[in-house]
């Protein structure tokens, strides 16, 4: 099946002219505003890039948005600090309750996110993948099959490669799977993915919506506008995620462990999917290297998605088994004294950091901790009791995540990450993992979860050094 555009060359050229001499400010220096300040400029748009920051702290994007004929604002807090514009694209990490974006929507200018902007001048079909955990998995794995099957692709969004600037390398004929955040979810209007899908959902974020009911309106915006013609993979094993699923107008293709009404399921440890009528086998459960059955929903998703486009089940096989995790993400990081020292700093909320020590196949010591966004911790704190060997705590959380655990459990804390993997190492047996799986973001002790990530590296190379001095 060809996966028509959502946008037609029309309409595309139509809302680049539009941007033709209109005044836009792009709030937010990081990269999908770089990018947006970029596609503004070649548009023929007069552009202010204003953030937060001081000059000094986005020299470089401060420097390329001038050299383009933007006007940059520094410390920027106030609507009244810009000149006058007609246009505001925000950045995902700009919250919505920001005095300038508040007082855009009272003055009747247009407000959109980086993802609707880029959104609207995307020539391509969209496959878009949300859910608290597992989108970056997910997102990796139908690259990896588009690939494999020879489609043209682009990997794009939240992944770390902002969809405003991949177009360039987008036509009709590219499929772009895109990682597709809250954050991002709260800036769309028109935005319409042909394929999207809400993994599962946990508390997350709770630092920025309000609540649960906040974030899982963020979430269901993915399906909003789309259609009949249009799909909505709906992970069933999810109450939460088939109550999103219930209003959209799109078809619904369903995935599930082990249903075997479902779409794509696993049945009898095999991966399988059974659309137009007839069920196919793609491969062994065990093809996938990821530990945790968790993962294995990714891999379904991934495959029913593929085979809606005509994708043959060998390249999804093949593409399970070529799958190397991302950096950050359960990745082994060195081993000293016999004991392995893995690198989980992309669990960044309990439910992922439960999944992932869940899985654990030897004893662990875990680093976990970070900032506190909110989130409950009872589910880690009975899985840590139950499974840890020891718990070294860090960050803003560490009482929040020791109170879950009980004061009896004897978690330790730690003043730094290094000082942790001193510790652990000290309380950790040949055979065993040394884990970091923080179960928080990292913007209390570091700048993102690959800061934290790198660092767990470093030290664990350093422990390497000692052990063969």
């Amino acid at each position: 099946m060809r996966l028509e555009p959502a946008r037609t060359e029309e309409e595309i050229g139509a809302f680049r002219a539009s941007l033709r001499g209109r005044d836009v400010a792009v709030i937010g220096a990081g990269a999908s505003g770089m990018a947006c300040v970029r596609l503004l400029v070649q548009a023929g748009a007069r552009v202010v890039l204003a953030d937060a920051k001081p000059r000094e702290a986005m020299a470089e994007a401060a420097a390329e948005a001038e050299a383009l004929g933007a006007v940059v604002l520094e410390r920027f807090e106030r609507s009244d600090q810009a000149p006058p514009v007609d246009l505001i694209v925000s950045s995902p990490g700009v919250p919505r309750e920001h005095p300038a974006l508040v007082a855009g929507c009272a003055a009747g200018i247009e407000v959109l996110g980086t993802m609707e902007l880029a959104y609207r001048l995307c020539p391509a079909p969209i496959i878009a993948i949300t859910g608290t955990n597992g989108k970056g998995t997910t997102c990796r794995l139908l690259s990896g099959i588009f690939a494999a099957a020879g489609r043209p692709h682009i990997l794009a969004g939240n992944i770390g490669n902002p969809l405003a600037g991949e177009l360039a390398q987008a036509t009709p004929e590219t499929l772009v799977v895109l990682e597709v955040s809250s954050f991002q979810l709260e800036g769309i209007v028109d935005f319409h993915p042909r394929i999207a899908t809400v993994l599962n959902i946990a508390p997350d974020h709770l630092d920025r919506h309000a609540d649960l009911c906040e974030y899982l309106e963020a979430k269901t915006r993915i399906f909003a506008n789309q259609e009949p013609g249009d799909f909505a993979i709906v992970n069933i094993d999810d109450e939460l995620v088939r109550g999103l699923a219930a209003t959209t107008r799109a078809t619904r293709v369903t995935v599930a462990d082990s249903y075997e009404m479902a779409d794509a399921a696993v049945i009898d440890g095999r991966v399988t999917t059974a659309l137009w009528g007839r069920r196919e086998v793609i491969c062994p459960a065990t093809d996938l290297a990821l530990r945790g059955r968790h993962h294995l929903k990714n891999l379904l998703v991934a495959s029913v998605a593929a085979r809606l486009l005509g994708v043959a089940p060998e390249a999804i096989a093949r593409a399970a088994r070529e799958y190397q995790p991302p950096e950050h993400h359960m990745e082994v990081a060195g081993e000293v004294g016999g004991v392995q020292y893995i690198n989980d700093s992309k669990a960044s909320n309990p439910a992922a950091a439960v999944a992932d020590l869940a899985a654990m196949d030897r004893p662990f010591v875990a680093i976990v901790g970070g900032k506190d966004k909110g989130a409950d911790f009872a589910e880690l704190g009975a899985l840590l009791v139950e499974r840890a060997r020891a718990v070294l705590l860090i960050g803003e959380a560490a009482d929040r995540i020791a109170q879950a655990m009980g004061e009896a459990a004897g978690a330790e804390r730690a003043d730094s990450l290094e000082e942790a993997i001193a510790r652990a190492r000290e309380l950790a047996q040949p055979g065993d993992a040394v884990i970091m799986a923080p179960a928080c973001s990292s913007f209390d002790m570091f700048d993102d979860y690959r800061h934290r990530g790198r660092a767990f590296g470093e030290a664990v190379r350093r422990l390497a050094g000692e052990a063969t001095a």
